[in-house]
């Protein structure tokens, strides 16, 4: 997502939730003190920073402090130039030693880079697969735990092997579908988080391939947060390119979503990720009533920004037929579905059965926190990822586990996982 779109964003929120200013503004100005001691004149590393949440957690950095190197990790070499040509647009310019590489986080080639650099101070990490959509079949779902798991144990695992990183501050995005997952990518997120904890206990890596005694991580932090608007690939983001094609929107009728902006994602990441105690996961404290919008009414507000009104249709042939008439008159047509696909939750939250959200140790007022389980069973831990690095080189078809035995799998480390399936994929809908 662009960041010139940020203020078109801004205000279609505001018109969506009736808010003024960010959920965060308050706690980012108790915290500035706090924040710019943990990051003026520091080394921070950024990977998967070239995203809507990384690239606005970023600019949120820099905005509070003066580090005094950033290193950004992406593999989307065009959101990379992107983000490049933003950060030398910030009204007070970054003075820093600014360090771009368009790798993969779990790559050989991360692990060298880490050798070579001098240790980091704090480290942020927004890399993962975060569509509901991409468990559509065996194939997309391995891709999808690879990225989420196995990539995320080989980072943490070359971030442990570097002497001096063990003892950064490191944080890691992580979902609100975690709580209580009803699909394999929410899973895979919630194994994430146990992940995260495990390379804070053991005093070894926990992938099969990485055996050796190396240091825990001292200080480890996660996010659960709600939907960010106009987020690259998400449901409103669409609306715009639907837009510009002239082409229908499409929203699911029978959802109401929380909604937060690209800045107070990353206002709330900046606070987990270098304002939190070790060993907590951060979420927000929402309003049901004021925070949380249907994706109708976001493409009704995203419309009147454009100065149009939405015209509801329920056939999708008809709605595309209606475009060119309906923007003639001022209007836009908009189809309104059912949400029946595989993995989708019904409703958001935050706080696991089992869980307890405690208010937050600096006294936060948007925030809350969850304390990590004390320990983490590695062993199921390590049977994941053996699965799935075994589909991820296998060879011939029938050694990829179908999507029932990843489930199965997950099943194992994440408490209390039940699958939704529904045998629909939103790739069959507009």
């Amino acid at each position: 997502m662009p960041l010139c779109l940020t203020p078109r964003i801004e205000r279609i929120a505001q018109a969506v939730t009736g808010r003024r200013e960010s959920l965060f503004a308050a706690d980012v100005a108790k915290a500035t003190a706090e924040l710019k001691d943990h990051l003026n004149g520091k080394r921070v590393l950024l990977v998967g920073a070239a995203g809507s949440i990384g690239s606005a957690t970023l600019i949120e950095l820099l905005t509070v402090a003066k580090p005094a190197a950033v290193a950004v990790l992406d593999p989307n070499e065009n959101n990379l130039a992107e983000l490049v040509r933003s950060i030398r647009n910030l009204p007070e310019p970054f003075t820093g030693e600014l360090i771009v590489q368009p790798l993969d986080y779990g790559s050989a080639l991360t692990a060298m880079f880490l050798d070579e650099q001098k240790p980091f101070d704090t480290i942020f990490s927004f890399a993962a697969l975060k569509h509901v959509r991409s468990e559509r079949d065996h194939l997309s779902t391995v891709r999808m735990l690879e990225v989420n798991l196995l990539k995320t144990d080989q980072f943490l695992a070359a971030v442990r092997r570097k002497k001096g990183n063990s003892r950064a501050q490191i944080f890691f995005v992580s979902t609100d579908k975690a709580a209580n997952p009803v699909g394999i990518m929410g899973a895979s997120k919630r194994a994430m988080e146990m992940l995260l904890w495990a390379h804070s206990q053991s005093a070894h890596t926990i992938g099969e391939e990485l055996s050796g005694d190396m240091l825990p991580l001292a200080h480890v932090t996660t996010a659960r947060f709600a939907n960010v608007a106009f987020s690259d690939g998400s449901l409103p983001w669409a609306f715009l390119q639907r837009l510009e094609k002239n082409q229908p929107l499409a929203a699911p009728g029978d959802i109401r979503r929380y909604l937060v902006t690209p800045s107070e994602a990353g206002q709330l990441c900046l606070l987990a990720g270098a304002a939190t105690p070790r060993g907590l996961v951060v979420i927000p404290r929402l309003d049901p009533a004021k925070d949380m919008a249907s994706f109708v009414d976001i493409a009704t507000a995203t419309l009147a920004d454009m100065g149009l009104k939405p015209t509801i249709f329920s056939d999708p042939t008809k709605a595309m037929a209606a475009v060119a008439a309906e923007r003639a008159r001022g209007h836009y047509p908009v189809l309104v579905t059912t949400s029946d696909t595989s993995g989708e939750k019904e409703f958001e939250e935050f706080v696991a059965r089992g869980e307890q959200d405690i208010a937050h140790p600096n006294g936060f007022a948007r925030l809350a926190t969850i304390k990590a389980p004390m320990q983490v069973g590695v062993s199921a831990l390590r049977d994941l990822l053996a699965v799935i690095k075994r589909a991820v080189h296998a060879r011939n078809p029938q050694d990829i586990p179908s999507k029932a035995d990843i489930a199965k799998a997950l099943a194992a480390v994440v408490p209390g996982f039940i699958h939704r399936e529904t045998g629909k994929s939103l790739d069959g809908k507009m």
